[in-house]
């Protein structure tokens, strides 16, 4: 397996403390490899996800993160298909790279579970927030989620303007959000479950 890296001089393996590469693309697989170090330090998500899309890369890996890492954040990264922790041997790693080039994931069994905590128990809290909500309060989140203004909101449903803002302020209480744009949000993460 060919490692393409962003620098031009040659490059200790992985594992050799004289390695510090922030960035590499493998040839073959066409996987753009990012150093944990180099995360929000020297780049973004949208940087990323351009260059991704400029070069062709389909898959992201991040390797050389530290064990002791919160990781919940790094399932934020676009495409990201693998992590690997700092002192994976070079078997392992390549292993993983052709099996991501497989159209599998590659993380540790720690991040997974981690991820997998997290995902339970936002899903419990909205199924918490969305069991409290009325018929008519789901209603009319609905309509606000499909653009409608309160007064549009109004007519459709054939309830004053003040009524409708009264719902409003009971499902903001509900889902635990402060404005249009935190409910819109929150209607983009949850309101397809609500409804289904």
């Amino acid at each position: 397996m060919t490692i393409h890296y962003a620098t031009k001089e040659p490059l200790a393996p992985f594992n050799s403390p004289e390695y510090t590469s922030l960035f590499g693309i493998t040839k073959q697989q066409n996987i753009l490899l990012v150093n944990y170090q180099a995360l929000n330090a020297i780049t973004n998500f949208e940087l990323v996800h351009q260059f991704m899309l400029k070069n062709g890369h389909k898959s992201l890996v991040i390797f050389d993160v530290p064990k002791d890492s919160d990781v919940i954040p790094l399932k934020e990264w676009p495409n990201l298909k693998g992590l690997f922790y700092e002192g994976t041997d070079d078997t392992l790693f390549h292993q993983g790279l052709e099996a991501i080039d497989q159209g599998e994931l590659w993380f540790p069994r720690a991040v997974t579970d981690t991820w997998m905590k997290q995902i339970l128990a936002s899903e419990q809290q909205t199924t918490l927030q969305s069991n409290n909500l009325t018929c008519k309060e789901i209603k009319v989140l609905n309509l606000l989620c499909s653009g409608l203004h309160s007064s549009a909101i109004a007519d459709k449903l054939f309830i004053s303007e003040a009524t409708v803002r009264v719902h409003l302020h009971k499902v903001y209480q509900k889902i635990a959000v402060k404005n249009k744009q935190q409910a819109l949000e929150w209607c983009k993460n949850n309101l397809s479950k609500i409804n289904s």
